[in-house]
């Protein structure tokens, strides 16, 4: 693995939150932007949460419910999130920076990721890499496979927590929207 994917397998978390900080700051809310980002922020946050809730991380090849439509439905939903609160903030240029951080973050993420799962399920990988999109759907969805939702999937991985991060964050720029 190269010293690239380390830094952005370790630290993406990190940089997230310091780039997240920066662009509060920075943010020029209005009611219109943020009422025109809530509906990607609601999505992003129920697919991550869906998500969750399918995901049996270093146990199983997880390959039902989000996960037979897209490889990383967890970042998808990021992505989702994370462009709503974009949008919400008011200033174009963040979107911009938003996309690059992002696509180099996660496609260096991804790239370390899918070599793990490729190493620890050998015989399940190669199948699941051949018939779903890494990242979405481009010609026609993959056959959707159900498998069960849990909540304490939901609650283990830490979803609960981001959700109420997502809402703090989203109170902030409504505060700075009205008050500033």
């Amino acid at each position: 693995m190269s010293k690239l994917h380390q830094l952005a397998k370790k630290n993406r978390t990190k940089m997230s939150g310091v780039f997240a900080v920066i662009c509060l700051i920075l943010a020029k809310p209005t009611p219109v932007s943020l009422l025109s980002g809530t509906v990607l922020i609601a999505i992003g946050e129920s697919i991550r949460i869906w998500s969750s809730g399918h995901i049996h991380k270093n146990q199983i090849l997880t390959v039902t419910g989000p996960y037979s439509l897209t490889r990383n439905p967890l970042y998808v939903g990021s992505f989702i999130l994370g462009t709503g609160f974009m949008v919400g903030m008011g200033v174009f240029w963040m979107g911009v920076v938003f996309l690059l951080f992002f696509a180099t973050v996660y496609w260096l993420t991804i790239k370390w990721e899918e070599e793990k799962l490729k190493n620890e399920f050998p015989d399940d990988w190669e199948k699941y890499y051949g018939t779903v999109p890494r990242f979405l759907p481009v010609w026609s969805l993959p056959d959707y496979r159900p498998g069960e939702f849990s909540w304490s999937q939901v609650t283990k991985h830490k979803e609960i927590q981001n959700a109420s991060v997502v809402l703090f964050v989203y109170a902030i720029l409504w505060g700075k929207a009205l008050f500033l």
